[in-house]
């Protein structure tokens, strides 16, 4: 297995579970009122274009050569921080019970 493959392994296997921990976040946004829910859903919708994003920049890194996936390694690095922090704020915000 290639350096290449096992990075962008471990950054699908870290999406799924951030889409996991996503999906029970907007479960459990029926529970909140009304204003806080619908900020909330805003900052989810944040949190989903990130997550796209990330997952545009892993199917190029994917799709180049081994000479080149160092070159877009930093940028997937860069917005997998993005996303996680993201979510992470927003998680603490809902726990937080605003």
């Amino acid at each position: 297995m290639t350096d290449k493959k096992d990075f962008a392994d471990s950054i699908r296997q870290k999406l799924e579970d951030w889409d996991y921990q996503l999906d029970r976040l907007t479960a459990r946004l029926g529970d909140k009122r009304d204003e806080w829910r619908e900020e909330a859903k805003q900052r989810i919708a944040d949190i989903e274009e990130r997550r796209d994003a990330l997952e545009a920049k892993l199917e190029k890194l994917e799709s180049h050569g081994e000479d080149a996936w160092q070159d877009i390694k930093a940028g997937v690095e860069l917005a997998w921080d993005g996303l996680k922090t993201g979510l992470l704020a927003a998680r603490s915000e809902f726990e937080d019970g605003k």
